[in-house]
């Protein structure tokens, strides 16, 4: 939910058109006999006044005017007499322009009764602030914490450092629960470096620089052309969404509020909540015999091969209608051959024992390997079950067993296998994007995951990442017409990016975007690194409050983590519900040995995501459970 709003003031609160500082600007380097245009002051309205003077005396034609009227004078001592100028002009016009910008009063008012705080950060001094407050305050207007660069070592925006300052004064930690406001792409960018919504506002903004009477006398179509150019430059700078008039922030509030409201956190290893812009990516309908369809189907393959660190000489992404365990199917399936064939199983987990399932459905000679659920499968026991089955063709392990959340090792397991000419298969549903994976280093066979899980798409297809040289001899073996392996291989390669059979059309939209987010997170790299931080805080968190893992931190996945009941008596019922009603969906346990849960660390989930949940487990144990913790 949206706790506070931290708004500009010039052109954004006050002073409709940001006259003042233009005014003041225009005047303090007249009194040095240059002159400014309001285009050269523009373009850097919003940071720190002195910063601001430096940045417009670096402009070629500024500085040369300088040198050649006043050739006895620096630049950098230029600076400072310009600045006191300005500072003496600024504070003529300051009282004039201080009016509130229409619609101010309404946010004012919705604020006060959703207890949204309210603070400001600005280029002004704390001087020229103080000759505002008073006014602003007589208006009705009066934000809880107003912060200067002079409050944060004179370290301004675009930088984050006022808007953290201000987020610190109001006792906020999560930047999603904050708006920032303004009408410059240096509020709409010091937003987005402090992680909070950027909103960028159009009417009476910088951007169009226009007092309100001048505004009354454009016609409709000058207005629309003033309205497009502001809004392109805004949200060039990257503002999450723009608004005309400062109320309409009002249902925007609204909107996100209902939204996070109605979309609890799946802290779940997928489905996973996604990011709003994926779920966005939705609302369009698209036709699977359409060009832009197949070749945004044709991008998603390759990009995916690109994410497993392989070449597309050597690996292919064969995409599956149907969930994980319909990729793990169909590459089973196809990969094994109806005769002088035997498959090698190790398993660990529910997800292992699926495809032994899935190997007496297509009734396909295996061997099992049974590894307890707390213990990872080992080179070791593998090569001795591969010594007492030397009829052993193809070998078949999870990667991520989620059962546990437990990491097995094909790093050290697979490339032996593949020298030994084993032809290989790794369900990696649930760590593949999550976790580094370089399927040429692994020699892996068959890569199966799907659009659901830490790509963070929605459910709706499988993925088959497959050696091409592999895969090209599977031709006629599939038990099966819709999950053939090779043909929907050939189909895509054959008719440029065309499914065999109706195809989730929406979801591959989607899974592109995420595969876009996903570099603009930095990568594989960036989200493991996410995924650990969320999982280390907390497996900590939750050992602090007295729940016990259920397997060794030695061996434990990003991607979920299992616990113990803390009580014989406990009921998993009432706590999952528990979380639920405030936002939380966890998972229960799938271990069969001790009762526990799960909870998962992937999705579009953060380190203050997490410390929110465990503040309200701390809550239910010590309230519910009647358990005191540690902290």
């Amino acid at each position: 939910m949206i706790e506070a709003i931290v708004l500009d003031w010039a052109g954004t609160t006050v002073d409709y058109g940001s006259r003042a500082p233009i005014i003041a600007f225009q005047k303090a380097f007249a009194q040095f006999d240059i002159e400014l245009t309001e285009d050269t002051i523009r373009q850097d309205v919003g940071l720190d006044k002195m910063t601001h003077v430096r940045k417009i005396l670096q402009t070629p034609e500024i500085a040369n005017s300088w040198e050649t009227k006043h050739p006895t004078v620096p630049l950098a001592k230029a600076a400072e007499e310009i600045y006191a100028q300005f500072q003496v002009e600024i504070n003529r016009v300051l009282a004039e322009t201080a009016q509130l910008k229409p619609g101010m009063t309404e946010l004012i008012k919705f604020a006060k009764a959703h207890h949204i705080q309210l603070a400001t950060t600005t280029g002004y001094t704390q001087a020229m602030l103080d000759r505002i407050l008073p006014l602003a305050s007589k208006q009705g207007y009066a934000p809880l914490y107003n912060i200067t660069s002079e409050q944060t070592n004179l370290i301004g925006r675009p930088k984050p450092d006022m808007v953290e300052l201000a987020m610190k004064k109001m006792g906020i930690s999560d930047p999603s629960h904050v708006i920032k406001v303004g009408d410059t792409v240096n509020d709409i960018l010091e937003g987005k470096s402090a992680g909070t919504i950027s909103i960028g506002v159009v009417d009476g903004g910088n951007l169009i620089g226009l007092s309100q009477q001048e505004v009354a006398h454009l016609s409709i179509e000058q207005r629309d052309r003033y309205h497009a150019r502001a809004t392109a430059i805004l949200k060039e700078a990257g503002a999450d969404e723009i608004i005309n008039n400062i109320a309409d922030l009002i249902p925007l509030i609204e909107s996100i509020d209902d939204q996070q409201h109605e979309m609890p956190l799946l802290l779940t290893p997928g489905p996973l909540t996604t990011s709003f812009t994926v779920k966005e990516t939705m609302l369009v309908d698209h036709g699977t015999w359409d060009d832009d369809y197949k070749e945004l189907t044709q991008w998603v393959r390759r990009e995916l091969v690109t994410v497993g660190h392989a070449s597309e000489d050597d690996y292919t992404a064969v995409l599956m209608q149907g969930s994980g365990s319909f990729g793990v199917e169909a590459a089973i399936g196809t990969a094994v051959p109806k005769e002088n064939a035997t498959l090698l199983i190790a398993a660990n987990g529910a997800y292992g024992e699926r495809m032994i399932e899935i190997a007496d459905y297509l009734a396909i000679p295996h061997v099992d390997l049974k590894v307890d659920e707390d213990q990872t499968v080992t080179l070791d026991a593998v090569e001795k079950a591969l010594a007492a089955h030397p009829e052993v063709t193809h070998f078949a392990m999870v990667h991520c067993e989620t059962t546990t959340g437990i990491l097995n090792p094909i790093e050290s397991i697979i490339p032996v296998l593949a020298d030994k000419g084993i032809i290989t298969l790794v369900d990696a549903m649930s760590s593949f994007g999550g976790v580094p994976i370089d399927l040429t280093q692994f020699k892996v066979d068959y890569l199966i995951t799907s659009s659901n899980k830490c790509v963070q798409g929605v459910p709706g297809f499988s993925i088959v990442l497959a050696k091409k040289n592999t895969l090209s001899t599977t031709e006629g073996n599939a038990r099966s017409l819709a999950l053939d392996l090779y043909a929907q291989y050939r189909t895509f390669e054959d008719h440029d990016g065309k499914w065999r059979f109706t195809s989730p059309t929406h979801v591959v939209y989607a899974f592109a975007e995420a595969l876009r987010e996903l570099e603009q997170e930095g990568g594989v790299t960036a989200r493991t690194h996410r995924y650990q931080t969320n999982e280390t805080l907390l497996r900590e968190g939750m050992q602090n409050l007295g729940y016990e893992l259920v397997i060794d931190k030695t061996v434990q996945s990003p991607i979920i983590t299992s616990f113990k009941f803390p009580t014989t008596d406990f009921n998993f019922r009432a706590f999952y519900e528990y979380l639920k009603d405030r936002g939380f969906i966890i998972y229960p346990g799938k271990v069969s040995k001790c009762d526990s849960f799960r909870i998962g660390n992937i999705g579009e989930v953060s380190a203050d995501d997490i410390s929110r949940l465990l503040n309200l487990i701390k809550t239910y144990t010590e309230e519910e459970l009647k358990i005191p913790v540690s902290r």
